[in-house]
Parts: C-alpha cells; sequence; structure tokens
C-alpha cells in the first residue's frame, strides 16, 4: 500500500476510465461509436463530469458485456493506463488480483495492449499499456 492508498500495478499506473455497460450507444450522443470484434463490444468515450467514461455496448450475444447487462449493467470497470503491461499484470498478481483475459490488441486504443484482471473486492480492472 502507497501513502496515497493501494498500488495494485505498480509505479507509473495512471487512471484512464470508467467503463459503463450500455445496451445500446445513443447516437443522439453525436459519439464515435468504434468496433472492436477482438473484444466484441463496440464502444464510444466521453466526459461526465471531467471524468473520462468509455460506454460498452456489446457486439452480439456472445460478447462478455452481454452478460453484464443481463445482471443489471452500469459502471463495471476501472481502466489504468500503465508503461508495461506485462510487469503491471504480475505486480496485480502479486497483489492478490486474478488475470482472467491475456494481453491482447484493442482496435478502440489503436492497437495497444489491454488485459483484463479481478479482484473479490474491487472488481474489475482493465489495464491499458501506454
Amino acid at each position: 500500500m502507497s501513502k496515497n492508498g493501494i498500488s495494485f500495478f505498480g509505479d507509473g499506473a495512471e487512471f484512464s476510465h470508467f467503463g459503463i455497460a450500455v445496451e445500446s450507444i445513443d447516437s443522439s450522443l453525436g459519439l464515435n461509436k468504434i468496433a472492436d470484434p477482438v473484444q466484441k463490444v463496440f464502444v464510444a468515450f466521453t466526459e461526465i463530469h471531467g471524468i473520462p467514461v468509455e460506454l460498452v455496448e456489446p457486439m452480439n450475444k456472445s460478447s462478455p458485456v452481454s452478460d453484464i447487462l443481463k445482471k443489471g449493467g452500469g459502471g463495471y470497470h476501472l481502466c489504468y493506463r500503465v508503461p508495461n503491461l506485462d510487469f503491471a499484470c504480475e505486480e496485480a498478481r502479486r497483489n492478490g488480483l486474478l488475470l482472467f483475459s491475456a494481453p491482447v490488441e484493442a482496435v478502440a486504443f489503436s492497437n495497444k495492449k489491454i488485459a483484463w484482471l479481478f479482484h473479490p473486492v474491487y472488481g474489475i480492472f482493465e489495464l491499458l499499456e501506454k
């Protein structure tokens, strides 16, 4: 634990965005909807009172986000940018997080790699390599 709280992912980790599962990204919002077939989702980015938000819509019924929506949807992950994804995943493992989706390239982030982790108290985290 750092003097400022918990440090799951090592030095250099920075907050990126808060992920919200939605049935459909409302076209009336004027957001650029990005298709990511690897993650089986459509995403769009916006801000709510200065907080970066990623809206995540399932691409089809096999999308992991479909299961989240069956439970009510809404906020479901925090994303952190990290300087070294492999190191951050190892740090996370040492800090009690489970890697449940190994690093892959993500269309929504210009093909930078992301990984998904779970903590039994804090929930789901996405890591995005800088």
